[in-house]
């Protein structure tokens, strides 16, 4: 079997783990700046394949400051993963916090990991968007337990718990828990081991 057949067929098989997401609340709203900061930390051939699915989306000349429908966006979220699979939904999620300034106080991975939850609320209005939440933090075993109970792909938030964790601290690996449920299973939660050195 040549490589690009592999690649093929590695792809399918990942993406057939991807269930499409639906907005608890139809009615919430994003603000563009989320979307814009994913986009603009890709590389600029990603940057145009991803504008085409905004406009797909009727999400044409996107403007940081403007609200967008959830719905529009979580069906962007399932057009790339659709199309691009989920190592891009992961590298959208990273890219997220790629330009975004902490306040002094937040000089921890267990005070940047909790910060993503208010973030998160000052991203979205207009109807209930779910949470963040670290349920626990094992100092001696380096290990954090993170609740994430949202319409967002279980890549994406990798990709966000990823990129914050590093920002603190090295070899970081975050994974699904398998003994939890997981939106990739069809659940609304998916829960998060974040481990580091």
């Amino acid at each position: 079997m040549g490589p690009l057949l592999s690649n093929y067929l590695l792809n399918v098989i990942l993406q057939s783990n991807y269930i499409s997401m639906k907005p608890f609340d139809p009615n919430a709203q994003v603000l563009g700046k989320t979307l814009l900061n994913s986009i603009l930390g890709l590389p600029s051939f990603a940057q145009k394949n991803m504008l085409a699915i905004l406009e797909g989306q009727q999400i044409k000349n996107l403007d940081a400051t403007k609200w967008y429908s959830i719905q529009s966006v979580i069906a962007v979220y399932d057009r790339i993963a659709t199309d691009f699979g989920p190592h891009t939904v992961f590298d959208l999620g990273k890219t997220i916090l790629a330009d975004a300034q902490f306040p002094p106080e937040v000089n921890s991975i267990e005070n940047g990991l909790n910060l993503i939850d208010t973030a998160y609320n000052m991203n979205h209005k207009n109807g209930y968007v779910g949470f963040y939440k670290m349920i626990c933090h094992d100092v001696e075993e380096k290990k954090i337990i993170m609740q994430c109970y949202n319409p967002y792909p279980c890549d994406f938030d990798r990709g966000i718990f990823t990129a914050m964790a590093r920002k603190f601290q090295s070899g970081v690996k975050v994974v699904v828990d398998p003994t939890k449920p997981t939106k990739k299973k069809g659940g609304h939660e998916s829960w998060y081991i974040v481990s580091y050195h």
